[in-house]
């Protein structure tokens, strides 16, 4: 039995290789690793000077849900740039109210869907106009599976996460 449940990129990178040992694929498995840790350094380093813009991550909306900063994709969140409007609440995955999360009034609220294609997740925030993230049309989807399971897909999850606070900083 292994169980992993990493909370950081380099933890991510070392469950990678931890992987790889034990299933004797050590050379690919290193090498994994590391393009993994060379490819969150360059998008730290990318992102380093990012102008700060605030976001909010729908989990799930009924309950509705968040993660926190010690959440892998609070992590991303802050990789990229973005100022998670829940990163201080105590438990990693916290149920919130709609209140809360005008009260915070983010710029960007993200979330993820099967594809990353626009379902109907964020449809209900639609009828707060006066919310900066509805206001300036910053309601994004990210494929739901890179960004919420901890393997070297996560990259490719932060990329698109980057690109999407991207967007909403040039609006």
């Amino acid at each position: 039995l292994f169980a992993i449940e990493p909370r950081t990129f380099e933890g991510v990178s070392d469950v990678i290789e931890r992987l790889s040992i034990l299933t004797g694929t050590q050379q690919a498995g290193f090498a994994e690793a590391e393009r993994f840790r060379m490819g969150i350094a360059a998008i730290a380093e990318q992102y380093r000077d990012a102008e700060p813009i605030s976001v909010f991550y729908q989990v799930w909306e009924t309950p509705l849900m968040t993660v926190n900063n010690q959440h892998l994709i609070g992590k991303v969140l802050q990789l990229c740039g973005g100022v998670n409007v829940f990163a201080d609440m105590p438990r990693l995955v916290p149920r919130i109210s709609t209140e809360v999360v005008l009260e915070a009034d983010p710029h960007v609220i993200l979330t993820g869907s099967v594809d990353g294609s626009a379902d109907n997740q964020l449809d209900h925030w639609k009828k707060y106009s006066k919310m900066s993230a509805v206001a300036n049309n910053n309601l994004f989807f990210v494929p739901a599976s890179p960004i919420s399971r901890p393997t070297p897909r996560l990259l490719e999850a932060s990329r698109d996460i980057c690109q999407k606070l991207d967007i909403a900083r040039d609006r």
